[in-house]
């Protein structure tokens, strides 16, 4: 509704279940965020509140 976009994207974070799977997670981020490269963090948490959701993301934009 603010008209963000990817490239407005500065920040993400990523809450996994398993961190095991880091990569598989870092090479889909890379690729939906290819050139804008906001800076990144991948946490392990012990569950979600969605039982079956393996990953949450969160980001931050400066949408101008």
């Amino acid at each position: 509704a603010l008209g963000g976009k990817l490239e407005h994207v500065i920040r993400t974070r990523m809450y996994v279940t398993d961190v095991s799977q880091w990569e598989a997670v870092a090479r889909v981020h890379g690729e939906v965020f290819a050139e804008i490269r906001p800076a990144t963090t991948i946490v392990e948490v012990a569950r979600l509140i969605d039982a079956d959701a393996l990953i949450e993301i969160e980001a931050d934009a400066i949408v101008p």
